[in-house]
């Protein structure tokens, strides 16, 4: 996209209006973000607003982010300055500061989709009608639409669930703010700023206009961009006749409207606005926008037997067009209406060998590693909410045991939890799914206690994700044993502090291009926040050069991507852990029957032995004496020893708030205790940990003490309580240094790729044994369908003969044959590397306040960002849903299934109503007003299996398909 420089004259007019109320008009291609950005300036610049005083709302966090970006080009700073983001972030931040003022509790959660969906489960409510019952929820509280009366229950209930959780949806945000808004207690809010600007103002409900009407109550100072032909929301509640409202409330009587389209040629906007006659006028007295160019090329249209031919045709088309250079494949866009012919066309540009993106809105919750990651946080944030609890536990559970045992639980009307522990126990103890329920309970309760060893979110999600639970191991996990600790390396680790120098004062680093290999570690720099990397000409002054040397062990490739490993798990320790570990001696191994006769604990403090209790227990019965026999304590010793319920509060006290580390706690250790506290009316409140599962996990041979002990040469205990405890703090210390040992090996999975590429262009009978194992793996990321090295060093290494070509790159890698195969097989359990990458740039905007104020806004962030639209890719042909099309433009458009079945949509049997034709039509004038040069429309005879019922959009446009 061109970002424009010189407004044109109509433009001039709104960025210079001294009417403080006002509503521009901006049909597409007319450069509306433009004309918002250079109104912002014109306010601060001309009239002398303070930036901290104008706020801005926009459709979408990335609009946002580029009005800062475009405002510190023209003055340093203001950007930053200026209040931005969507409704929905408004909402949540006004609500964060005021929640009391509107009866809200301090802390509230915010339900996304999933959240709602786990509500209507629990309401016995069928999975086929969760979106529409939500639809109904939203329309009622939105609009005031009438509820059907199971509706109208559930809906009761839905919202005393939310209620009692502290949880807000999406439409409460925005309820919620208003209602403060408009309150006297909002007074201080309305006059926090002097000037509103809204973006993409078709989009806004009835609801969202009130807010913002009600925020500008004071100075009515609105500039609303907008263009009521481009509403095509109506199912998330966006009603164009908000505009009405607008220009009603404020007395407008004067609009703007831009009347250039800069993006169109005439030949397919000509066409489009047609089109757009068909439907009623909305706003009165609007002259037409007109095209200012011409391509030549008329709008092809083809009309096809069934989707099978159309597919054919359209492959070839495509290719043929970027043969004759067309611009890049990222120049070409399909659009459709349903993601099922998306599906479709996808399947057919990766048999054809092209490279293409599927954008279906997918959200970086939606990435399974962070899916887990986001799941956590929640249990850790919100430890007692039923619905956090279990989308935990179907994380870590396989999907038919998870949902087996949900549908008995939602059956008979008990806890999720509940029902596994009934399944575990009815099931042999070594059934497959019986250690998994187990193992996934335990590490279910063990998240509360690593949640309070944490002060920043940082180091929390190191952790969390350091283990290998809640998903299928990565690839560098699988070889962890084959790879070795950065940390080892004197040659990593001063490369990494030289790397980190550089990052954090922003000077400059400079490699040579080694045959190619320059070009690839400097994408690798870049993914751990190198900005100034340079390859290859003039080394830099005062910069870091990172070259090969004679004596280095494992090569340059190899150093950097280890010394990426140990900068980004920098902050991951165990020599400063503190927790205490307890343990008892007892009667029986009857959890519902046995009482300790010695209680043991061990307190570590910065990695060493702090403190320590330990007293026998005098039990109400006498000590059998198999249990005698085992730990040697007998009735006469504890004789006169005082009992359980005198000195549990001393234990309890020395216990505190630490994290308490008991091995295989969950099954004997702590139910016992719990057992007992509660049958003497004590305090419990331990955030217990049970260690079984880690050492499971790091320690494929036994788990026992004994034989832990043995791994990292601890002296063992006698199986007494407190030289058992010695023995298991520094066994847990072991366990969580061989954690972090392979957290480090196993680290920058999302640099995978080019740690491959980087290993393929060296000199292949110079690597090492570990350089060829991670070769071997990473081959299949880099040349894989979700891989963008190849594509990002084709653009670096162009116009360079000296470098080998992206041909002989992939054949380095195993060739395209190797390729195709892996392109075209879905490998769903992949991380997806863009998902890391956005993941580590929202960690790393968090480390202010305290770590529950860190994931609150981190969770909210998550939360938000599923409301972000669909983005185009540069070097890949977009597929894209046509509501996921707005704010871009590509030089070659397809329109796929423009036929009466899709557009307006319906049947014979069931028309569509006006207000959905009419907005059928806008759906398409959408998509055809993306297109800079050629625009294609295609439709079927038959789709599906089901005849298309004719082509009625097309006849109102005179436009008439042609046989292909």
């Amino acid at each position: 996209m061109v970002v424009q420089q010189v407004p044109t004259a109509s433009q001039v007019k709104a960025i210079e209006s001294d009417i403080d109320c006002l509503l521009v008009l901006a049909g597409p291609g007319s450069g509306k973000t433009f004309c918002l950005i250079e109104r912002i300036r014109f306010l601060i610049e001309t009239r002398h607003f303070d930036p901290a005083r104008i706020c801005a709302f926009t459709f979408t966090n990335k609009a946002a982010g580029e009005i800062a970006e475009r405002l510190d080009r023209i003055k340093g700073g203001v950007g930053e300055k200026v209040m931005r983001g969507t409704i929905h972030a408004f909402c949540a931040n006004l609500l964060r500061e005021n929640a009391e003022s509107v009866g809200l509790r301090p802390g509230f959660g915010i339900a996304d989709e999933d959240y709602q969906c786990a509500i209507l489960r629990r309401l016995r409510v069928s999975s086929k009608f969760h979106k529409h019952t939500l639809r109904s929820f939203s329309n009622h509280k939105m609009r005031d639409d009438s509820l059907h009366p199971s509706d109208q229950r559930n809906f009761e209930k839905y919202s005393v669930f939310l209620r009692e959780k502290n949880v807000l949806d999406f439409d409460d945000l925005v309820l919620k703010a208003a209602e403060l808004i408009a309150s006297p207690e909002g007074e201080f809010i309305r006059s926090r700023w002097d000037a509103i600007l809204v973006d993409e103002f078709q989009d806004l409900n009835p609801v969202q206009y009130a807010l913002i009407k009600d925020l500008a109550s004071n100075h009515r100072h609105i500039f609303a961009v907008g263009d009521d032909e481009q509403s095509i929301f109506s199912w998330a509640g966006a009603d164009p006749t908000v505009f009405l409202h607008f220009l009603n409330d404020f007395g407008i009587t004067n609009k703007i409207q831009l009347e250039e389209n800069h993006r169109c040629p005439s030949e397919i906007f000509e066409f489009a606005r047609v089109l757009m006659s068909r439907n009623q006028t909305i706003i009165e007295d609007r002259t037409d926008l007109v095209a200012k160019r011409s391509s030549g090329i008329p709008i092809i249209s083809r009309i096809f037997e069934d989707e099978i031919d159309e597919l054919r045709w359209i492959v070839s088309d495509l290719r043929a067009r970027y043969e004759e250079g067309n611009g890049t494949w990222g120049e070409f866009a399909f659009l459709y209406r349903r993601h099922e012919i998306g599906d479709q066309i996808e399947a057919a540009l990766i048999n054809e060998g092209i490279p293409s993106r599927l954008a279906q809105s997918r959200a970086l919750a939606d990435e399974p590693t962070v899916a887990y990651l986001i799941s956590a946080l929640r249990v850790i944030y919100s430890p007692n909410d039923p619905i956090y609890r279990d989308a935990f536990l179907a994380e870590l559970l396989p999907r038919h045991l998870y949902d087996e045992a949900r549908s008995v639980s939602e059956r008979e009307g008990v806890e999720l939890h509940s029902q596994l522990t009934k399944i575990a126990t009815q099931l042999p103890r070594e059934h497959q799914d019986a250690r998994a329920i187990r193992k996934a309970l335990v590490v279910l309760r063990n998240l509360r206690a690593v949640g309070i060893r944490h002060g920043s979110i940082d180091t929390l999600v190191q952790e969390l994700l350091s283990q290998r639970v809640g998903h299928t191991p990565t690839a560098l996990e699988e070889h962890h044993d084959e790879i070795s600790d950065p940390q080892a390396s004197e040659e990593v680790r001063k490369l990494a502090k030289a790397i980190r120098d550089a990052r954090e004062m922003n000077s400059a680093i400079w490699i040579a291009e080694l045959d190619g290999v320059g070009f690839v570690l400097k994408r690798m720099l870049a993914g751990i926040g190198c900005r100034y990397v340079t390859v290859g000409g003039k080394q830099p002054p005062n910069s870091l050069m990172i070259s090969p040397t004679e004596t280095s062990q494992l090569g340059i490739a190899l150093t950097v991507f280890k010394a990426a490993q140990l900068l980004e798990m920098e902050g991951l320790t165990a020599s400063s852990m503190d927790f205490t570990v307890v343990d008892i001696e007892a009667t029986s191994l009857d959890v519902t029957q046995s009482h300790p006769v010695e209680l043991a604990a061990v307190r570590v403090r910065e990695g060493r032995i702090d403190g320590e209790f330990q007293e026998l227990v005098r039990p109400p019965l006498s000590i059998p004496t198999a249990a005698s026999s085992v730990h040697g304590i007998t009735n006469e010793a504890v004789a006169s020893a005082r009992t359980f319920a005198e000195v549990w509060p001393e234990f309890r006290k020395f216990c505190g708030t630490d994290m308490i580390v008991a091995h295989n706690g969950y099954h004997f250790d702590f139910p016992v205790l719990a057992r007992l506290a509660k049958e003497h009316d004590l305090d419990f409140g331990l955030n217990m940990f049970d260690s079984l599962p880690l050492a499971r996990d790091l320690c494929p041979a036994s788990r026992a003490l004994k034989d832990l002990a043995a791994l990292f040469g601890v002296a063992p205990g006698d199986h007494r309580a407190l030289a058992d405890s010695r023995c298991l703090a520094n066994v847990f210390l072991g366990l969580n240094e061989m954690k972090v040992t392979r957290a480090r090996k196993t680290a920058c999975q999302n640099l995978l790729e080019y740690i491959g590429l980087a290993l393929a262009l060296s000199d292949q009978e110079s690597l090492k044994k570990e350089a060829q194992v991670l070769l071997d793996v990473a081959r299949y990321f880099a040349l894989g369908r979700y891989g963008h090295c190849l594509d990002e060093y084709a653009r670096d290494i162009d116009g360079r003969d000296n470098i080998p070509s992206l041909e002989e790159a992939i054949e380095k890698l195993g060739g395209r044959e190797l390729m195709a195969k892996l392109r075209i097989e879905k490998g769903a359990d992949d991380r997806y590397p863009a998902a890391m990458r956005r993941l580590g740039m929202l960690i790393r905007e968090l480390l202010l306040g305290t770590l529950r104020e860190q994931i609150t806004v981190f969770l909210e962030r998550i939360a938000l960002s599923k409301r972000e639209p669909g983005e185009s890719a540069s070097d890949r042909v977009n597929l894209l849903s046509l509501h996921a099309t707005k704010g871009l433009e590509f030089s070659n458009v397809y329109i796929v299934g423009v036929e009466s079945s899709e557009f307006p949509g319906g049947t014979p049997d069931k028309a569509r109503m006006l207000s959905e034709i009419e907005e059928s039509r806008r759906v398409l004038y959408v998509g055809m007003t993306r297109a800079k040069q050629r625009l294609v429309l295609t439709c079927t005879r038959i789709r599906d299996g089901a005849y298309t019922n004719g082509h009625q959009f097309l006849n109102e446009m005179g436009i008439i398909p042609t046989e292909a």
